[in-house]
């Protein structure tokens, strides 16, 4: 069979099984079964592939059929245009994250000397962290995950991309085993979805998404109280601690960082609208 009768096959069967713009996401799937560029399949439209492919390229459709992410299928992610090993233990990188690494960035940016740390708390894939030191030569970044899977797909990725030198992984539940020292700036992507809301999510996310990285207990929270409250033991007097919050929880937020002495409490809405991404400073 010929590249352009796998790829109407194969999105046709997404479609079927309601997965959206089925016809990209077969092609994304082709290019990692046989590990060639979107352009080589555009002009190999009439090729025919090697039986081996066409296995793997099955089982691929197969997986996706049934709603599993096109990035566990893969193993790999993109975020901040660069790609990042993932699996079942991580959270798969979302482009509002983007926002929220976009918006740190332009806070050290207006930083003085040399030297900035940051502690990259609940990090999972370590995304987050390794995209500020890719972008920012004088950052130094601590990586935290409480789950030791995600600290070694973390590592991986801080070695692909070369930032052994700036970058330790841990395994810490929240600050629980990290020495305590004073960081530049804190931030976390924590889990934030009320427990009873977890079953109210696409098939996507909760039949494949680890569990433990989206339950943020009876109203989401709980993991924000644990880092601010901590927070102040940890931050340089002046230094910042960025959320990426949930839908209707950034107020909440902002009072819990008032209680525990931050200020400057500054809330930006994402690309869609939703007041995601929470910036405050240790008065």
């Amino acid at each position: 069979m010929v590249i352009r009768d796998m790829l109407k096959e194969a999105g046709s069967i997404l479609s079927e099984k309601g997965i959206e713009d089925s016809y990209n996401e077969a092609l994304i799937l082709l290019t990692y079964a046989l590990d060639k560029s979107k352009t080589f399949i555009h002009t190999h439209m009439n090729e025919e592939i090697k039986a081996h492919e066409k296995v793997l390229f099955g089982r691929f459709i197969k997986k996706r059929s049934l709603h599993m992410p096109v990035a566990y299928i893969t193993g790999r992610a993109w975020f901040m245009s660069m790609e990042f090993i993932v699996d079942e233990s991580t959270l798969i990188p979302r482009p509002e994250t983007e926002e929220l690494v976009e918006e740190t960035m332009a806070l050290i940016n207006d930083i003085p000397g040399e030297d900035i740390s940051v502690l990259d708390l609940c990090t999972g894939s370590g995304c987050i962290g390794i995209a500020l030191a890719h972008y920012d030569k004088r950052i130094k970044v601590v990586l935290a995950d409480i789950n030791p899977a995600c600290i070694k797909i973390a590592k991986r990725n801080v070695k692909m991309h070369n930032l052994e030198n700036r970058i330790t992984a841990v395994r810490s539940d929240l600050y629980d085993t990290l020495p305590l020292e004073r960081y530049t700036l804190i931030m976390a992507n924590p889990p934030y979805i009320p427990s009873d809301d977890i079953e109210k999510l696409s098939d996507d996310v909760w039949l494949y998404e680890p569990i433990t990285a989206l339950d943020g207990g009876t109203d989401g929270l709980d993991f924000y109280r644990n880092i601010i409250n901590q927070a102040p033991k940890f931050l340089d007097t002046g230094g910042y601690l960025v959320l990426e919050a949930g839908i209707n929880q950034s107020e909440s937020i902002s009072r819990i960082l008032v209680e525990n002495r931050f200020s400057d409490i500054s809330i930006k809405n994402d690309i869609s609208g939703i007041p995601r991404i929470i910036t405050a400073r240790l008065s």
